[in-house]
């Protein structure tokens, strides 16, 4: 691809998509969306993952009338609220390796055996250890799943859908951490864990009525298994409908496979002797992988963006939030403001849905984080001169924090919280993909968690204004970030998006959004 491509051009597979997509477009879409939404199961496992230690955490953190073996301290609390992210990344970087073992399907169906063991662990809690565990259990099996998760969606998607599937199966995140925090509303935190425990169950059930990632199996060497997973994932078409798209799918797997491989065995300083293991070449042409361009940027602009979204959310706080609410004065129970919260973000992930279309991802980022830094300023603002610190007799000022929050929660959901996860879906090439979508999944929750424990020593030494204008300084830089760096992928081929991150491509191109999209 040269630097004359513009995202006007199509390229082979789009064109070979679009024709299958003509013929039966009803059809390709709902077998796509229904692809997601049976996945979308673990996506709400996850997303009662999430919930249920701020749950926890608000029932046990100093509280004198909880169980004393379960009573939370400060430090305990911090541990326990991130030993969740802290153990993500071990089983995300061992799900990359699963993943080219097993596939995408493969490793999410495996997932939900751990997964139930950590929700029955925690039901039966009796200590804080005990919670350590479960906790730690819950972050290997999420690790496990969510590289595979977005892996599958990336490979499932056609270029017109592709954003939109990404978008509405990282909804299903925000609908389980909803359902946690309405549960935890009307029931004590042992029986939301025990109704969250038949999550898994029906997850690896509905799991088993999905195909295999077409591209993993061309991969594989799998062609008729591949062939049979594309005509079910473009409609439940007969074979020869889906021959054209197939063919220019099986040539780009191969050409990329085989360019990138070629590429790394010549820069390999390693002879081909007897003498060398085949498993120590096998791992060191991994690490060429990475390593080289197609992998290597965009990786490392998904990490960047990983932290960006993280601090633009205020991720710190989330565990910690109803402790936060009550402290700020807040005058209505602070799990009905985290179900007002999640309902809100719920609504803006809808409009991502809706709206990337028509905006592209790019936009979306710029504008929701630019709203984010004003409503953390915001925050600051109001902690640092609000007259609730001296004197709690104007009722009306602890609405001020919930609304900056509410919409700090909506534009979460418009563009920042989906948007590492929507490149990590598009932006890798097919050698590489599961090991780069894994160190990005591991990544992600490595932030998270050192933003979390190092939330509440923040607060201590800065004050909770001097962390709100902390986590906005960094989000204005996140802008600055994503407006030279950012590209824009929405209706843009795989082909297209990977020409972005070689020499080959003029920014003009890389910010432009794709035909399709342009059309609507």
């Amino acid at each position: 691809m040269g630097a004359s491509m513009n995202a006007c051009t199509r390229t082979p597979t789009e064109d070979a998509s679009k024709t299958t997509a003509k013929r039966h477009p009803c059809r390709s879409t709902c077998a796509q969306l229904l692809a997601t939404l049976i996945q979308g199961w673990l996506f709400l496992d996850l997303g009662l993952e999430a919930a249920v230690p701020t749950l926890i955490i608000g029932a046990l953190h100093r509280n004198p009338s909880a169980t004393e073996s379960l009573r939370m301290n400060n430090d305990q609390a911090s541990w326990y609220g991130s030993l969740q992210s802290f153990c993500f990344p071990i089983a995300s970087l061992s799900s990359a390796f699963l993943q080219e073992l097993i596939g995408r399907r493969g490793c999410m169906m495996a997932v939900n055996v751990p997964s139930f063991a950590a929700w029955m662990t925690l039901y039966f809690a009796e200590s804080v250890p005990a919670l350590y565990v479960a906790s730690a259990i819950m972050g290997l099996s999420s690790g496990i799943s969510e590289a595979s998760l977005h892996s599958y969606i990336g490979e499932i998607g056609e270029p017109r859908l592709r954003g939109t599937l990404s978008s509405l199966s990282s909804s299903g995140f925000c609908a389980g951490s909803l359902g946690g925090f309405i549960l935890g509303y009307y029931f004590d935190w042992r029986t939301v864990v025990l109704i969250s425990s038949a999550c898994p169950v029906i997850a690896f059930i509905c799991m088993t009525q999905i195909p295999e990632s077409p591209t993993w199996l061309i991969v594989r060497n799998r062609m008729d298994e591949a062939k049979k997973s594309l005509c079910w994932l473009r409609g439940w078409v007969s074979p020869n409908e889906i021959e054209e798209e197939f063919q220019t799918l099986v040539q780009y797997v191969k050409n990329s496979s085989a360019e990138t491989r070629r590429g790394l065995r010549q820069e390999t300083s390693i002879a081909s002797t007897e003498e060398n293991s085949s498993i120590l070449k096998e791992f060191i042409l991994i690490i060429k992988v990475l390593a080289s361009k197609k992998v290597f940027r965009p990786l490392r602009m998904v990490f960047i963006t990983f932290v960006i979204s993280s601090v633009a959310c205020v991720g710190g706080i989330r565990p910690f939030l109803i402790g936060e609410l009550k402290d700020l004065g807040t005058t209505i129970d602070p799990k009905l403001v985290l179900i007002m919260f999640e309902v809100i973000f719920f609504v803006g992930s809808m409009f991502n849905v809706t709206f990337v279309h028509r905006f592209g991802k790019r936009r979306l980022a710029i504008y929701s984080h630019s709203f984010a830094a004003i409503m953390i300023t915001g925050m600051g603002v109001y902690c640092s001169y609000s007259s609730f610190y001296e004197d709690n007799s104007n009722s009306q000022l602890p609405w001020i924090p919930v609304a900056l929050f509410a919409i700090l929660n909506l534009v979460e959901g418009v563009g920042i919280s989906l948007l590492p996860w929507q490149l990590t879906c598009e932006v890798f090439p097919p050698v590489g993909r599961g090991l780069a979508a894994g160190m990005s999944a591991a990544w992600s929750k490595l932030v998270f968690s050192a933003l979390i424990k190092s939330f509440l020593y923040l607060e201590v030494w800065l004050n909770l204004s001097g962390v709100m204008y902390l986590y906005a300084g960094l989000t204005v830089f996140g802008i600055l970030y994503h407006y030279f760096y950012l590209p824009e992928t929405e209706g843009k081929s795989l082909e297209q998006i990977e020409s972005y991150y070689t020499n080959h491509h003029t920014r003009k191109e890389k910010i432009k959004m794709g035909e399709r999209c342009q059309q609507r």
